[in-house]
């Protein structure tokens, strides 16, 4: 039996994967397509608990979204590429809106990505970063989101 992977998949995981690096572990971390609107696009979100994450339960008493998305530039509102945001937990498991944007690029490397989430987790503000993934991992998955974009 063949799995179909999404094509965001793997940068997901390796975020997933630099987030638990950095002691971090995230309670669950998803890759989708989000079809509920006009125009598809590629989601994952990561939530962080308290309980599994070690955020401070006195700041973020539920936990943290963060929310990975790459739009394909036909939807009027959003450019065409990656974005990070965040937003803080409801006790229902939503995300509580409006989102805020991380200041990291689209493709931010996992480890940075990290960092800048556990000064926001700590502090309350991300700090910014700007390294981006290694061109060798973020090229094939890159180019298996364009080729997912020209078909949907």
């Amino acid at each position: 039996m063949t799995t179909h992977t999404l094509p965001h998949q793997p940068y997901i995981d390796a975020v997933e994967a630099g987030l638990a690096e950095a002691k971090l572990t995230p309670e669950q971390a998803d890759a989708f397509v989000e079809d509920s609107y006009d125009v598809p696009y590629l989601r994952g979100v990561i939530t962080l608990t308290p309980e599994t994450s070690g955020i401070p339960a006195d700041r973020y008493r539920h936990g943290l979204l963060l929310i990975w998305d790459w739009h394909t530039g036909r939807d009027e509102d959003h450019y065409r590429g990656a974005s990070w945001q965040w937003t803080r937990l409801n006790e229902d498991g939503s995300g509580k809106w409006p989102f805020e944007e991380l200041p990291v690029p689209g493709w931010v490397a996992p480890e940075m990505l990290a960092a800048t989430v556990a000064t926001l987790a700590h502090t309350g503000k991300a700090t910014p970063m700007n390294s981006l993934w290694h061109d060798h991992l973020r090229q094939p998955v890159e180019t298996a989101i364009e080729t997912w974009g020209a078909e949907s």
